[in-house]
Order: C-alpha cells, then structure tokens, then sequence
C-alpha cells in the first residue's frame, strides 16, 4: 500500500457533516451557523437545501499511488559519469590491428561484443549512435588516403537499439587510425550541452592516431566545447607507449581510460562499464519517480480543488436562483437565511477538507521522496 492509499482514508475521516455525502448538510441539526432560528425555519431549511445539494464531494478526494522505483545494487567500480548520459556515440576502430588476437578471440570480436553488451545496459531513454572510422581501403601505404578519409556513420543517433545491435556486425578490421577524425564526426552527432558528463564518447581501439590527426586536441575541443562531451577510451593489448597516447586522449576528454591485456582484464572492464549503466539507470529510475510523484500530487490536489470549488459555485447559484425566483413571484421564504447559513457552514467544512487533503498528500509525497533518496544513498 502506498504512503498516499494510507494516508487518503485519514483524510476521509475528517469529512464533517456536509462534505460526507449530498444530503448531511440538509440534515444536519446542531449546525453553529444557525444562531436563534427556530426550529420550524430550521427544519424547512435543512428540507429545502436538500433539493440542491446533490453533488457528493467525495468524487473531488482521488487516492493517489506514488511510485518507489527498484533500484539495482553495486557491482564493481564504474567506468564513466555518475550523472544519467543523454546521448552516446560508440566510435570502433576499423584499423586492421583489430584483426589481432587477445585471449583466443580476435580485438574487433571483442569490441563487438563488448559495445553489445553496453548498449543492452544502457537505459531506454539514452540515445545511441555506432560510428566506425578508419573501415576504408586497406593497412597498406596505398590505401592509407582512402582509409583516413573513412569515418562512418552505422547507425544513427536514436533509441533504436534493435538497429545499433544490428551494425555492430557490421564492422570490420581493415584500415589505419584516424582518431582524430572519427571524435570530430562523433562530436558532429551530439548537441549543445550545459552539463559534462550528459554525453559521452565511448572509443574502442587498438591504437593510437596513424593518419595525422592532433586527437588529444580535438578531444580538448570537444571536452571543453558547445557538447561539453567526455570521451572514454578502451584499448586492447597496447604497447605502454601507445596506452599513453590514448591515455593523454582521454584525460584532454575528460574521461577514462582502461587498456586490456587479457581475457580477465576485458572481463573487469566490462563489469565497470555495466557498473557506469546501472548507475546512469538508478538515477534515471529515480528522478523519474520523483518528478512523477510531484506530478501525481499536484494534479490530484488541482483537481480537488477545481472540483470543490465548482460544487460550492454550482449550489450557491442555484439556491440563489431559486430564492430570487420565489421573491419575484411574491412567495415568502422565511428559511432563505438558515438556508444560506447551512449552505455557508457545508462549504466551509468542504474547503477545511480540502485544505487537510493537501496537507496529507503533499506530506505523503515528501514521504516517498525521502524514501526514495534512502534507498538511492544505500545502492550507490
């Protein structure tokens, strides 16, 4: 049961004579309101405003469910932000070093699988997008031009991750590197951005920077730029000097970078990247609730409160209508100011309901608020 379901029937209980149904106000006897009417205008009184007072302002006081979200446990350290990404370029490095073997399986079967398996954790709402560079003409000097030039877009930015999944396979071990370039075209893929971390850059490759680009400049650029992206790197099997040249790419990024040797360190490192999705997930799952809780609220208590407000306007008009017309035929209607002292006293006790309804669910969805902080503090 929510804190709202437990807290919704408290607010009903204080529903006094008037607001518990149409008719309790008519019939409502020990009235405050009705100073030394007697009790025959009494009486008229409490029969006539039962003629109008038909509307039940229990339909105005909806319970309201308050979402706790399941939030994943650690697992290991994370690779990446700790702030929920928005947007995700993968960049692979087609150059044919990939072809080469760690553990029994070649680099670009792991990068394949690795990148898999990191869109697959990534929350529904983060968009995705698959860039190879370097997948054109061959490792050899005569296609070294060609090779350079290639950076390609296999899948675009979007939550389709059925078609990301899909161009994964697509990639192949060909070329040389050209880095630089591929981050500028995934620079290309992102938007303005006021928050670091918001947009990430995900590198795999085996290498450093073969065609001449300046990466650890445009990574620089792009760290510091209109994306404000971060760019982290995961390199296979590279030589200490070439780890520090993809290393001093990722530090300009403002990222991570993590080189594997083996079979266990690619298995580390992906539990660290999974980590980084689990923590982006948890945080999307929470601010989700969060905001849709204050939604729930506010919606329940402006509903209420137009609803109230309508079934006051609506009795007050027509007792009003009702009494004018008598006059003007000439009826005397010596219970009009009991009638109208009932009627006040019944709106009165409507808006104190209202006014304890909000109370209840405004303290009810800090509750879940709390609640829910609680449990993000003890998963993190």
């Amino acid at each position: 049961m929510s804190i709202i379901q437990r807290c919704v029937p408290a607010v009903m209980a204080l529903a006094l004579c008037g607001c518990g149904g149409p008719k309790d106000a008519a019939n409502d006897g020990n009235s405050t309101a009705l100073g030394s009417t007697s009790a025959g205008e009494v009486e008229q009184a409490r029969s006539y405003v039962g003629q109008f007072i038909t509307d039940n302002p229990d339909r105005c006081f909806t319970n309201v469910g308050l979402d706790q979200p399941q939030l994943q446990a650690r697992t290991s350290d994370a690779i990446g932000p700790r702030i929920p990404p928005v947007r995700v370029v993968i960049a692979i490095d087609g150059s044919g070093s990939m072809a080469g073997r760690i553990g029994g399986q070649t680099k670009l079967d792991l990068a394949r699988d690795s990148v898999s398996r990191f869109v697959d954790g990534l929350p529904s709402s983060v968009e995705a997008s698959l860039i190879v560079f370097g997948q054109q003409g061959d490792n050899s000097d005569a296609g070294k031009a060609r090779s350079c030039a290639g950076v390609d877009i296999l899948a675009p930015m979007s939550s389709d991750r059925a078609g990301l999944g899909a161009a994964v396979s697509r990639v192949r071990a060909v070329g040389w590197t050209p880095l630089a370039a591929g981050l500028s075209k995934a620079e290309a893929l992102l938007s303005r951005s006021a928050t670091p971390g918001e947009q990430v850059i995900y590198v795999v490759s085996d290498g450093e920077e073969t065609c001449g680009g300046d990466a650890v400049a445009t990574a620089r650029r792009i760290n510091s730029g209109a994306t404000r992206a971060i760019i982290n790197i995961i390199g296979f099997g590279l030589p200490s000097s070439e780890a520090a040249a993809l290393k001093a790419v990722s530090d300009a990024g403002g990222g991570n970078f993590v080189n594997v040797n083996s079979r266990a360190d690619y298995d580390r490192t992906l539990d660290r990247v999974r980590e980084s999705n689990r923590q982006a997930s948890n945080a999307i799952r929470r601010s989700n609730a969060v905001a849709g809780n204050a939604v729930q609220t506010s919606n329940a208590l402006s509903s209420a409160a137009v609803c109230v407000s309508n079934i006051i306007s609506s009795e007050n008009v027509r007792i009003s209508n009702d009494i004018s017309a008598r006059a003007v035929r000439g009826e005397a209607v010596p219970f009009a100011r009991a009638a109208q002292a009932l009627l006040k006293e019944r709106h009165a006790k409507m808006e104190l309901r209202l006014k304890d309804y909000r109370a209840q669910l405004q303290n009810g969805e800090a509750q879940a608020r709390r609640s829910i902080d609680a449990e993000a503090d003890a998963v993190r």
